[in-house]
């Protein structure tokens, strides 16, 4: 999780009308105070603490082997949280404190995050330089990682995060860089090797507690060599192409040298390069400034936006953008009527482009016409508030004899400026008259300009080699000069091709996030931020989880180390129980929510303060132990089918721009994927061409079905014999079928129901106790949405958190009768719940009491 990176699955929904009003229920009138506290007992019955076996390590060295984990001869699941900040240097007490809850909320694994990037006490080192490890901070982290241990929970030790080498050395540029030298120290020698000196210092570290160097310290679990970083990041090839010197000149070298290793002279590349190249031809649509206009404002909702000329002797286009909303998509400025031809290739030129600050705009050619669709250019420039020009390529996918340009611009307020937008037929070049490798002048690649395939290709090519080359030679390092025992990935797998590099690691990790707060003008400004704050049940097509899915490799272990449904979104009691069951049912071997703690404030969270922190959140922190249940115990057994997608060289070669960061959309569109498929069969990614194998059957122990996006009709469940699980609406039919568990009806709008065993694998109807957790919306004491509850700005509100009680009907097939209870914040037995037996089950009515948990028992238990 890097400070300055903001995202969610697409940066904005191209070419679509006005979405329907939405038919999400209306805000809970009535929430009641659920505040859980700090105990040694705490969290009670439904502590999940007998899943950990103590200490962490004890069997030696976790392996990766036959695609999963393994501590001896066991396999091993990792469920846990990340950490950050100061949050990884708590005093003696609060670790010991913070590692007895961890444990009894079934966490058996910490990642230790952003350690990297502040001197003590916010970070490992001891003064701005970010070069000398701190005593202090060494003997807290230390003694941290030995309390974790004894509590059965394992550390992941992140290595570079978010340490801004260049910058605390004052090298040439450094500010303009990308933040924390991301994708840089990829290829710089001098950056690399602080790197491994960092490394050296930290792993041959010898814990004072444990008495073992962290290289050979078996209750770290596993080593990331660079958080989200690789030569395929979100917005990268902008990135690249706007470095500044002498960085820009040093990846310009490494292309030109590698082109000279693969064809030896400029004529062979220059043929190489040939097949596609044309020239631009003439203009295709009238200028902006021509009279009357063609090009049109396009607003909806909430957003405003205003066109008008300047004139002048270089006339220009003001867009002034006085109010977004959460949808960039919702302000447009189009021009439709356009004829293309399928097949034929495209530049779109926008000329004199600029803003009054620092901000992404998207450009789109799609239909002007219902169904919308896009035809084949869908991408974003970085405007600045000097004049730009940016070009386009883009092969049509269709004929369309009413097409369109579109401009979207719903990302932030503010003021946009254009000297010009055309659009041309052609614009490829191969090599250029006054490129040559042999003296260095072949340039580097610029995102969507008009290349030839084969250009674009290696470009591709030279890229992924690089990329593979660093983290292949970091592994090396690590492994064989340190002698680190444990499993090392290098970052996660973004895009087919930076993935085909994590390939080569020991284990393969990424990330998600669902509804990750916006912000429109300043990053990580608490005050000006906005979210959708709408449901992903809701929305299964656009859904985290098949990015993920899409990301495994097959015969690697699989980890997701940050996921969250971002706070105060009003669904986020989704999250826990849709990741956990999900990564059961797909066999993935780790999981961590970010965060737990983003500072050293443990005991202090007891209400919901940030985005991310799970510590005081009942949506999150009181579903830990059942997700737990679910994922780390077993409870739920793995999809029996794999569906195997093989992403071949060409393939990812050919279609680089297309999916320079996103593998999704590369399964979905090129290699046959469906979301409905991801759903009922395991998902990997292969780069070998598989053995035929049978077409994988769904299991129908998984289900999801939504009638639209924010229709408030979506239905996520799990049928397992082990394993109940709900997340949705009441809309619709009655009773929902769980297998064992059936609801018989629901007057809480939006819930999550998870039913498990409190112990071992065992059915439903045979256990001897079971949990239940029913959990809604919920917020905190005094928390202030906007009118339209897309923020909550700084008026996140006080303790105690606040909850939605859940009222329902339930029943469960039962062997004989069951007593019921509600129970206390602190996981101890309240009010004891009337049971009815009827035809085999007993049927229990939930919200009785203000309570998110129950405990079933055989009567006379």
């Amino acid at each position: 999780m890097g400070p300055s990176r903001a995202w969610i699955v697409g940066l904005f929904v191209l070419g679509l009308p006005a979405t329907c009003p939405a038919a999400l229920p209306a805000p809970p009138e009535q929430l009641a105070p659920w505040a859980m506290p700090w105990g040694n007992d705490v969290p009670g019955v439904v502590s999940a603490d007998s899943l950990l076996d103590k200490p962490a390590g004890r069997n030696g060295p976790i392996l990766a082997r036959d695609g999963h984990f393994y501590e001896g001869n066991q396999r091993i699941r990792f469920w846990g949280f990340s950490i950050a900040f100061s949050g990884n240097f708590p005093t003696h007490e609060q670790a010991d404190e913070a590692a007895r809850r961890l444990s009894r909320f079934g966490i058996n694994a910490v990642r230790i995050h952003h350690i990297d990037m502040f001197p003590y006490p916010n970070g490992i080192f001891a003064d701005n330089t970010l070069e000398k490890l701190s005593p202090e901070a060494m003997d807290r982290l230390d003694y941290f990682v030995a309390a974790l241990k004894s509590q059965g929970v394992y550390t992941d030790l992140n290595l570079h995060v978010s340490r801004w080498w260049s910058k605390a050395h004052h090298w040439e540029n450094a500010d303009k860089l990308p933040d924390f030298d991301k994708m840089v120290d990829l290829f710089e020698p001098r950056l690399i090797d602080a790197q491994k000196q960092y490394a050296r210092d930290l792993l041959t570290h010898v814990n004072a507690y444990t008495h073992a160097r962290y290289a050979d310290e078996p209750a770290l679990c596993f080593l990331e060599i660079n958080n989200e970083n690789t030569l395929f990041l979100w917005g990268g090839e902008q990135k690249l192409a706007d470095l500044p010197e002498p960085y820009g000149n040093q990846l310009t070298g490494l292309w030109n040298k590698w082109l000279l290793t693969k064809y030896g002279d400029r004529i062979k590349l220059e043929a190489a390069w040939a097949n596609g190249a044309e020239p631009m031809g003439p203009d295709l649509i009238p200028s902006p400034f021509a009279r009357p206009p063609s090009w049109t404002v396009e607003q909806h909702d909430s957003a405003k936006m205003s066109a008008r000329t300047i004139e002048g002797d270089a006339p220009v286009i003001e867009l002034n953008i006085p109010a977004v909303d959460a949808t960039s998509w919702h302000l447009q400025y189009s021009h439709g009527g356009i004829k293309l031809h399928k097949g034929r290739f495209y530049t779109v030129v926008l000329s004199g482009a600029s803003a009054d600050r620092d901000r992404p705009i998207g450009v789109s050619v799609g239909q002007a016409h219902a169904p919308w669709g896009n035809l084949g250019l869908a991408t974003s420039c970085a405007l600045k508030p000097r004049s730009q020009q940016f070009g386009f390529g883009f092969m049509a996918d269709e004929d369309d004899d009413n097409a369109r340009i579109s401009l979207i611009l719903g990302q932030a307020q503010g003021r946009v400026m254009l000297g010009g937008i055309e659009l041309h037929e052609g614009g490829r070049d191969g090599l250029r008259n006054t490129e040559d490798p042999a003296d260095g002048s072949v340039a580097r690649s610029y995102p969507d300009h008009g290349y030839t395939p084969d250009r674009r290709a290696d470009w591709y090519n030279f890229l992924q080699q690089t990329d593979q080359s660093y983290f292949v030679e970091m592994r090396r390092y690590l492994k064989d000069d340190l002698g680190v025992k444990c499993p090392i990935t290098g970052t996660i797998g973004l895009g087919p091709l930076g993935t085909e590099s994590q390939s080569k690691m020991d284990f393969v990790d990424a990330h998600a996030y669902w509804d990750h707060p916006q912000f429109p003008h300043r990053q990580w400004d608490g005050s000006d931020w906005t979210e959708k704050n709408e449901p992903m049940v809701d929305n299964p097509a656009g859904a985290t989880l098949w990015g993920l899915a899409a990301t495994r490799v097959a015969g690697k272990p699989f980890t997701v180390t940050e996921y969250n449904h971002a706070a105060p979104n009003e669904w986020q009691a989704e999250c826990v129980p849709m990741i956990a069951t999900y990564a059961a049912l797909q066999d993935w071997d780790g999981v961590f929510l970010f965060d737990y703690v983003g500072g050293n404030h443990y005991r202090d969270l007891d209400h919901t303060t940030s985005y991310f922190d799970s510590e005081g959140n009942p949506q999150k922190m009181d579903l830990m132990p059942m997700g737990a249940r679910i994922f780390l115990g077993g409870q739920v057994e793995p999809l029996a089918g794999q569906s195997l997608h093989f992403a071949s060289r060409d393939q990812m070669l050919a279609t680089g721009t297309q999916y320079y960061y996103n593998i999704w959309p590369l399964t979905r569109d090129v290699l046959d994927g469906t979301w409905q498929n991801a759903l009922g069969c395991r998902q990997a990614l292969t780069f070998e061409k598989p053995a035929p194998s049978p077409l994988c059957v769904r299991d129908d122990r998984i289900a999801w079905t939504s009638e639209g996006s924010n229709s408030g009709t979506g239905r996520f469940e799990l049928r397992d014999p082990n394993a109940a699980g709900f997340v949705g609406f009441a809309a619709g039919a009655m009773p929902i079928d769980l297998g064992a568990v059936r609801i018989e009806k629901m007057q809480t709008p939006f819930v999550t129901l998870l039913v498990v065993p409190e112990t071992g694998a065992e059915p439903i109807d045979r256990a001897k106790r079971l949990i239940i957790s029913a959990v809604a919306r919920g917020g905190n004491t005094g928390m202030e949405w906007d009118a339209a509850r897309h923020t909550v700005s700084n008026h996140w509100g006080s303790a105690p958190p606040v909850v939605e009680v859940v009222h329902a009907t339930i029943s469960i097939a039962s062997s004989g009768p069951l007593d019921a209870y509600a129970l206390t914040p602190d996981g101890k037995r309240g009010d004891s719940i009337p049971v009815k037996m009827k035809n085999h089950r007993a049927v229990i009515e939930l919200g009785a009491s203000n309570t998110l948990w129950y405990e079933l028992v055989r009567s006379g238990d």
